[in-house]
Parts: C-alpha cells; sequence; structure tokens
C-alpha cells in the first residue's frame, strides 16, 4: 500500500501539465492573432475629422441660432430646444465674451483667443483634440453681417462610462472555454497514454498478460494495439523459448540416459553387447546433432537478419544447382535409413537458385525427416522438384496420418508440435518445420503446407530462381570475347 501513492498521484500531475500546456500553446496562439489583427486594423484605421456625424448636427444647430442671434430669448429658447431633441450641452457665447444661453452650468468655457483665431481659418475647432465616442467638444462660429455674431460651444451631453468593451468581456470568456477545452483535450489524452506506460511497466516488471485493452480508433488507438500485438509476440517467444529450454533438456536427458545404459553394458566385457552399445551409442549422438544443428541453425538466420548492427557474416549465397541438392538430400536420407523406400522425381531442365547451400541443405533434410517420422514404417516417400512459376517448387510427398486442418496454420511456429504425444514418441522439439519456413523465407521464398487426414502431406519449398547469367558477348571468329 505504501507505494501505491506516488504512482496514483504521478498520472494526476501528468494530466494537469499536459492540460495547462495545451492551454498555454494555445492561449498564446490565440493571443498572437488578436495582437495582429490590432495591429492591422491600427495600421488602417484613422479617427474620424470634424466630428463626424456629431459636427453636422453642430452646423445644423449654428445656422439655426444664426437666423435668431438678435433675440436673447429666442437663442435661449432654440439652444434649450436643440439640447434636449439632440441630447447635448450647449453654450452660446458673445464676441466679448458675454454668456447668451447655455444648458450646463458651469456653462462651456467660452472659445479662447486661439481659437477664435482657428476658427477664422477653418469651420470649426474640435476642442482636446479628435472627437472620441466618449468625448466630444466643439466651437463654431455663429456668422454675422460684419463678423462673428458669436461662438456655440457643443459637448456630448452623455459620454460613453469606463466600461469595459465587449470585444474584451468576449476574449476573456474564449479564454476561460478554451481552459475548459484544453483540459478536456488533456484528459483525452493523458489517460491512454497512462495507461500505456503502466502496461509497459507492467510488462518490463515480467507480467506477460499486461495488456493496455484500449479499443480507440484514432492513433494513440492505433499504438496502443500496435503494443498490445508487441506483447502477445513477447509472451509467445517467452514462453516458445521456455518450452525450448524444457523440451531440449528432455531431448539431450534421452539420449544421454541411453548412452550411460550402453556404456555400462559395454564394460560388462561382452564384445557382442559392447558392439550392440555402440551402434546405439551411434544413433543417440547422431540425434544429439541434429538437435544442436537446428538450433545453431536458427541462430545462425537470426544473426543474419541483424548483421548490419552485430556484424555476423550474412548468407554464404552461391549459384546452386537443384538436381543436385534434391540428390545430395535423397542420398542421406538412404543412407541413415535404408528400409525406407524414397522415390526421387526431378524435372529435366531447372534453373538454378542462388542459395546458402548447407541452409537449403538442411531445410530438405528436415522435410524429409519429418515425412519419415510422421508416416507408417516402410510407407514410401516421394521428392519432388519441378518448376513453378518463375521459380522451383521441391514437395516432400507422405502417406501419413495427416495434419489437422487447425494446426496448418501453426506449422511454422517456432517449437510448435501438433500431437504432443506423438512428438514424444518420435522426438524433436518443434524446430524442423520452423527452421524450414525461415531458411525459405530468408531466400525470398516459402514452405507450404497441404494435408489430407488420412491420405498424406505434402510440403512445398518454393525458391526463387538465380537471374539468368548474360550471355558473354562473341569475339573475333566466333570465340567468347
Amino acid at each position: 500500500m505504501s507505494g501505491s501513492g506516488p504512482v496514483s498521484a504521478r498520472p494526476v500531475r501528468g494530466r494537469q501539465r499536459l492540460a495547462i500546456r495545451i492551454y498555454l500553446v494555445t492561449a498564446a496562439a490565440l493571443l498572437a492573432v488578436v495582437l495582429a489583427l490590432v495591429a492591422v486594423a491600427s495600421a488602417l484605421w484613422r479617427p474620424p475629422r470634424h466630428g463626424g456625424p456629431f459636427a453636422d448636427v453642430a452646423r445644423f444647430t449654428a445656422g439655426e441660432l444664426a437666423v435668431r442671434w438678435g433675440s436673447q430669448d429666442a437663442v435661449s429658447a432654440e439652444v434649450g430646444a436643440a439640447a434636449i431633441q439632440l441630447q447635448v450641452a450647449i453654450s452660446a457665447w458673445l464676441p466679448d465674451g458675454t454668456l447668451v444661453a447655455s444648458t450646463r452650468q458651469p456653462p462651456l468655457p467660452a472659445p479662447t483667443a486661439g481659437e477664435r483665431e482657428a476658427l477664422g481659418r477653418a469651420e470649426l475647432v474640435e476642442r482636446g483634440g479628435p472627437c472620441l465616442p466618449d468625448r466630444c467638444q466643439l466651437v463654431f462660429e455663429v456668422p454675422g453681417d460684419d463678423g462673428p455674431a458669436g461662438y456655440l460651444v457643443m459637448e456630448s451631453a452623455h459620454p460613453h462610462p469606463q466600461k469595459p468593451p465587449l470585444e474584451l468581456l468576449g476574449f476573456a470568456l474564449l479564454l476561460v472555454a478554451l481552459g475548459v477545452a484544453a483540459a478536456l483535450l488533456g484528459r483525452s489524452l493523458a489517460r491512454p497514454m497512462e495507461r500505456l506506460a503502466q502496461t509497459a511497466h507492467a510488462l518490463g516488471a515480467g507480467d506477460l498478460r499486461a495488456r493496455t485493452g484500449l479499443a480507440r480508433s484514432d492513433e494513440l488507438g492505433a499504438v496502443a494495439h500496435a503494443f498490445d500485438d508487441m506483447a502477445d509476440r513477447v509472451e509467445q517467444l517467452v514462453r516458445s523459448q521456455t518450452e525450448l529450454v524444457a523440451n531440449v533438456a528432455h531431448e539431450l536427458r534421452t539420449p544421454l540416459a541411453r548412452i550411460r545404459v550402453a556404456l555400462d553394458l559395454a564394460e560388462s566385457g561382452d564384445p557382442a553387447v559392447a558392439r550392440e552399445s555402440l551402434a546405439e551409442i551411434a544413433q543417440d549422438l547422431s540425434e544429439l546433432e541434429q538437435l544442436v544443428t537446428d538450433i545453431l541453425a536458427a541462430a545462425r538466420l537470426d544473426l543474419s537478419r541483424s548483421s548490419a548492427l552485430t556484424g555476423a557474416p550474412p548468407l554464404r549465397r552461391a549459384r546452386l544447382e537443384v538436381a543436385r541438392v534434391v540428390g545430395e538430400a535423397a542420398e542421406r536420407l538412404r543412407q541413415r535409413h535404408p528400409e525406407r523406400p524414397l522415390a526421387v522425381e526431378v524435372e529435366p531442365g531447372l534453373p538454378g537458385i542462388d542459395g546458402d547451400g548447407p541452409l537449403l541443405r538442411r531445410a530438405v533434410d528436415n522435410l524429409l525427416d519429418n515425412a519419415r517420422k510422421y508416416s507408417r514404417a516402410g510407407a514410401p516417400i516421394t521428392l519432388r522438384a519441378s518448376r513453378r512459376g518463375s521459380g522451383v517448387a521441391i514437395e516432400v510427398i507422405d502417406s501419413g496420418d495427416g495434419i489437422p486442418p487447425e494446426d496448418l496454420p501453426r506449422l511454422g511456429t517456432p517449437f510448435f508440435r501438433g500431437d504432443k504425444s506423438r512428438a514424444r514418441a518420435t522426438g524433436g522439439v518443434g524446430l524442423g518445420l520452423s527452421l524450414t519456413r525461415r531458411i525459405a523465407e530468408a531466400h525470398g521464398g516459402s514452405l507450404v503446407p497441404a494435408s489430407t487426414l488420412g491420405v498424406g502431406t505434402t510440403m512445398t519449398l518454393l525458391l526463387p530462381a538465380a537471374p539468368e547469367e548474360p550471355a558473354a558477348e562473341a569475339g573475333p571468329l566466333g570465340r567468347p570475347a
């Protein structure tokens, strides 16, 4: 229980860090986009000159007052009406600084000397700079017969209150929504990755049954599926190696025990018994030699597959004649088991193959030895070589009991033996067909099994033909150049 706390706390921190990272990256990208848009808008936008629509309203009011300027009561009435209708503050001044009328107390300041001078050159003066949405104060000249009859100062009566703009509020809400989305996204990504990490730790600690169990249709699901497939292969490999050790130990102990018994009998001093014991010892040593040869050949194929990294020598390829490979394999079977009928059929004119001679001979020997083991004593075996498409097919046909259909797909699996009891009786650790299949694949070919219960089995070794050698160019007088 003491060790479970940190393990459970660490994934939560991992989810938080991932969510925070997603949030910060997305928020930074969003902020950069907003700043870029603001910069572009600032570069393109210019504030309206002369007050915009408010200036138009002020001009109209100044024109109306110019008509009624002779009567202070009329000016006061017009200023009051305009202020109510237009919702503005208005102060009217005479040129000498006398207040004529005002809708605000204190009144708007009278025009300064500088503003009066500016009005001589312009229609209006924007007091305090260009008009803004929340602040605009304009100074107009009321025209008279001999110069300005007075001045009109107008100001927006209800400037916009200072409050956060809607854009800023929307941006804040967007950041909040972004945080929620980042948390959900981080959670959806962190959980499967935590599951992958926990499964990897469990598998590394020796729990071969550990699997992620993630069923997702996205990239994480594909990674989890690939991880589970890898775990299946690792479990199968470890169990196969364990079975190999047990089987090899059994196969070694049996002939070693027979050799010990034969030696004990030979010590009795009887020459006839000694000769029989030597024959039995030779047979047991032959079985041990075949077992060691199969294991070494499998190891050599493993090394050649990774020769670029380990420096192991690749396959020693050479141009081989199929008829010779088949004939030598048939001769070896006849020498070891002269009582077994063997028919050899070789199609004439077969193309050569590029391959490793010892390994290919080992493959054909394994097929013949399997046919001998798993068929009745005295039953004939056929070894046939023929052209198959652009390559060559080497077939070994027996008339044994056959192989169940459910075992056919697993015949090339290392250390697999279809019938355990029968395999114990016949010997072997399930490496023969696996080694043959790997030899075929190392040469660019394949091993194809076919079997019918009660009839027999045909194992076909398919190998690609060697490329044809270019014909030598003819020299003078028809001789090769």
